[in-house]
Parts: structure tokens; sequence; C-alpha cells
């Protein structure tokens, strides 16, 4: 059976390694009237099927309709607004954190994003199975953009039910919603501070567009985070900071809700953040090249 088989194979993708053929009139007869017509049609319609099923998954991965659940350390983005979710992910590339996996989830058939962007669609953003398919489960970090606060505060609790340990970020527009919503579902909540930066424009001429110019990682400067996983001093990270032409503005102890600017305090807990501006984000080692010997794990 096996030799039947071999031989069917190699005869009928016509590589025919020739250790094997016919040695009979009638054995070269049988091969040609039905191993080569009949083997040739079974082994095209194998690879026929074969094609098929790869093509259709690719078309269903391209239009949305796949599955990354498997996918690891992605950045996902929840929602989309044609005016706002192609500038988040120019700035997500742009931030230079590792943001190479980028899966987004949407509801619109007509989204506009780079290539590269995995496309997951699903007529509910919060639905558990949509959420997996877009690598909820093993995701790094997410964004949620919904079309209301109150498609963004469900999509957020079922988030977390499928990942307790992922880093949240939402946008909301009323501010007491992202209140409860940082608190239930320990998320950042983001909320426009548009009123504020116009006060700020008619005060001090130019400071509204310095405001947009720190939220925007492709112009000028930005404001990054480090966070270190011990205690370490401030001044120690001021002058590390200092030293790759970068500016300390703010720093948070862990659990503490708010920022302290300075007059800074002496250390930052292990698990705290510091804030600086850098016209690009500085790695780990040219911070710990800063800190000398003595330099903690960081998280940058």
């Amino acid at each position: 059976m096996v030799t039947y088989v071999y031989f069917a194979g190699t005869t009928a993708s016509t590589v025919g390694y020739g250790d094997l053929s016919p040695q009979t009139e009638a054995g070269r007869l049988i091969a040609a009237f039905w191993f080569f017509p009949g083997a040739l049609i079974v082994f095209s319609a194998i690879l026929g099927r074969l094609a098929g099923d790869i093509v259709e998954r690719i078309r269903r991965m391209a239009d949305g309709y796949g599955s990354f659940e498997t996918l690891r350390g992605a950045t996902v983005i929840v929602g989309y607004n044609p005016d706002h979710t192609p500038v988040m992910i120019k700035n997500l590339i742009a931030g230079k954190d590792g943001d190479d996996k980028i899966v987004l989830l949407t509801k619109s058939s007509e989204a506009d994003f780079p290539d590269g962007i995995k496309l997951v669609k699903s007529d509910r953003l919060d639905a558990l199975a949509s959420l997996r398919r877009a690598a909820i489960v093993h995701a790094e970090k997410v964004m949620v953009y919904a079309g209301s606060d109150a498609e963004t505060f469900n999509t957020c609790l079922a988030i977390r039910e499928l990942n307790e340990d992922l880093h949240i970020a939402a946008y909301f527009e009323d501010r007491d919603t992202a209140r409860r919503a940082a608190k239930i579902a320990g998320l950042e909540a983001i909320v426009s501070n548009a009123s504020e930066a116009l006060v700020r424009a008619a005060q001090d001429p130019g400071a509204g567009r310095v405001l947009m110019a720190l939220s925007e990682a492709r112009v000028g400067a930005t404001i990054y985070s480090v966070r270190p996983q011990e205690q370490l001093s401030v001044a120690d990270m001021r002058s590390a900071l200092y030293a790759q032409d970068a500016t300390l503005v703010a720093v948070a102890q862990p659990g503490q809700d708010g920022f302290t600017f300075a007059p800074f305090p002496e250390h930052v807990q292990a698990g705290g953040a510091f804030y600086y501006i850098c016209n690009a984000r500085l790695s780990e080692a040219q911070i710990a090249a800063g800190l000398g010997a003595a330099a903690p794990a960081l998280l940058v």
C-alpha cells in the first residue's frame, strides 16, 4: 500500500524519481491510462482545496473576520473615529514604544488605517468573542474610543473581564463617567481638556499650541514616562534625563491619585513614575547610563 501511494504521488506530482516504474506492458498501460490522468486529477483537486482554504482565510483576515486570539503583546484600539483614530495610530508608531503589532476592533465598514494594522470587525465592541478575536487576552495595552460614554464604559468592563492586568486608556466626554469608570474598571480615563486649553490660549498666546504639541509624538518634544522597579532618587533621575536633553516635569507615587510637580519629593517608590519631556522616547539603556551602576530595572 505504501509503495502504491508513493508511486502515485511521485507520478501525479510530475516529480517522478524513477526508483519505481512499471516493468511490464500491462503495468505501463495501467500507469498511462490510470495513474497519469487519474492521479493528476486527484492531486490537483487536493491542492486546489488547500489553496482555496488558505485564500479564504487570508480574505477573511483582510476583511476583519479572522481571529488574532493567539497574538501576544499587541496594542489594541477599540472603536473607530475617522478624525482621530488614524492620528492615534500614527502617534503610536511614532512613539516608538514597541507598537509593531496593532489591532483595530471596529464596527465601521469604511475604516481607513495604514498598512500593517490588523483589522477585526464586529457588530458590538463589548462582545467577549470579538474582544478575544482582537487579541485582548494577551494584549499589552488597549485604547478605547467608542461612539458614546456608555459604550466605552461597557467595553472597558468587558475588557477587564478578559484581562485583569491590562493597561486600559479610555476616552470619555463626561468627567463623572470617566471618574466612575476609572474606579470600577481600574483604567486610565482621558477627558477632553479643550476648555482648559482654550483658556490657556486666550490668557497666554501660544500656550494652546504648546499643549497640543506635547501630546503629538510626531512633532517636537513630547511627554514620556519611565517607571522604576525599585525606590529611586528624584535628583539622580533628573540628572540622568538632563544628560539626554530631557526635562523632568512631574512624578507620581504608586497608588497616588494625581501628580507632583516641582518641588519634587526626594524619592519615587517602586511602581511610581517619572514624566519627562524629550524629542524622542529614551531607551532603558540611555537612562540607565546616566544613573550609573546602581540603576534599577526600569519600564520605559
